[in-house]
């Protein structure tokens, strides 16, 4: 096993925030649906959008905070990735600067806040893992031809990952709260999912609707 490999086992932190999270996760990608059949062009672009609005005010919150919390790691401009995105698909910069942005972002007060929040918008780099080969068969997008977001990192993404993970671990081994971390990775997928649900409410409906068939026998 290499060593970027082990570093993404389970740790205890890491098992409450999947624990804390599985919910409003689940509920964003039920609405989203970039995995279903049914995904078509028209609809990944509004989806790149709906990201684009909410990615750059919390980009912006984390740039405005990083100072006060040390990180082994660059942060990544990823609304630019997403801007990029845009315009290959055929929107103008003007455009996109139009677009609305998310003015209910999750907060950034604090250490744990900004822990939460980077873990949520980094594990979303490792499902655009996922995401992009689907991407690829269905759409015929790929990095740098409309879903570099979600090509992220490439190969890289699994050791970026892992150092994100050890980053976290190290604030729960210095004695930041645990819980405080947990809640705002939840408060940051919730954020996201009320977006999206302010944004598009017949997606919202359908994802309800799904959830509800899937959990019929």
């Amino acid at each position: 096993m290499n060593n970027a490999l082990a570093s993404t086992e389970a740790t205890p932190l890491r098992q409450l925030l999947k624990r804390g999270t599985a919910a409003s996760h689940r509920r964003l990608e039920a609405q989203l649906r970039l995995l279903e059949p049914d995904l078509d062009a028209r609809r990944y672009r509004r989806v790149l959008e709906l990201l684009y609005g909410f990615y750059s005010p919390v980009e912006r919150g984390l740039n405005g905070f990083v100072a006060t919390v040390p990180l082994p790691f660059p942060l990544r401009a990823r609304a630019a990735k997403l801007e990029d995105d845009l315009t290959t698909l055929g929107l103008s910069r003007a455009e996109i600067a139009r677009l609305p942005p998310c003015a209910d972002t999750p907060g950034l007060s604090c250490s744990e806040e900004f822990a939460g929040c980077l873990y949520v918008l980094e594990g979303a780099c490792l499902g655009g893992q996922v995401v992009a080969p689907v991407l690829r068969r269905r759409l015929g997008v790929a990095n740098g031809t409309g879903a570099s977001f979600f090509a992220g990192d490439e190969e890289r993404t699994l050791a970026r990952w892992a150092a994100v993970l050890a980053w976290l671990e190290g604030l729960a081994r210095t004695g930041t709260p645990q819980g405080p971390i947990v809640a705002a990775a939840s408060a940051t997928f919730e954020a996201l999912a009320r977006w999206v649900e302010q944004q598009e409410p017949s997606w919202a409906s359908r994802a309800s609707h799904g959830r509800s068939e899937r959990l019929r026998p």
